[in-house]
């Protein structure tokens, strides 16, 4: 019988730990993520279209804070290439972007980013 006892004990120990680590850890989530993480809103970075152009390397066009930059990556670097600067263009882009799921990174760059590189001269 005292054996039974003894682990009726040690379990509701445990779960008593475990409710307690599972509070600490609700608790910190809430503080830290009103803090450090914004809540709601547009995400501050928003991938519109990449395309690969080899092995671990891709062209992405991306907002950012409301500007359209044009940014080549590898595995080791990012590298910024152009930013689209016309007006209409960035109003466009972000209308795309906000009315349609983002551009998986498989898919080629759509030939509209492309004109619009060139016309930047990057």
């Amino acid at each position: 019988m005292e054996i039974w006892e003894s682990v009726v004990r040690m379990v509701s120990a445990l779960g008593v730990v475990l409710a307690l680590i599972l509070g600490l850890l609700a608790v910190v989530k809430s503080r830290v993520g009103q803090r450090f993480l914004p809540v709601g809103g547009a995400p501050l970075v928003q991938v519109l279209g990449s395309g690969s152009l080899g092995a671990r390397k891709q062209v992405m066009v991306v907002a950012v804070a409301g500007e359209i930059l044009i940014l080549g990556t590898t595995a080791t670097d990012l590298v910024p290439l152009g930013k689209v600067t016309d007006p209409e263009q960035v109003k466009r882009l972000l209308l795309d972007a906000s009315s349609s799921p983002a551009i998986p990174p498989a898919d080629p760059v759509r030939s509209d980013y492309r004109e619009e590189m060139v016309h930047a001269g990057r």
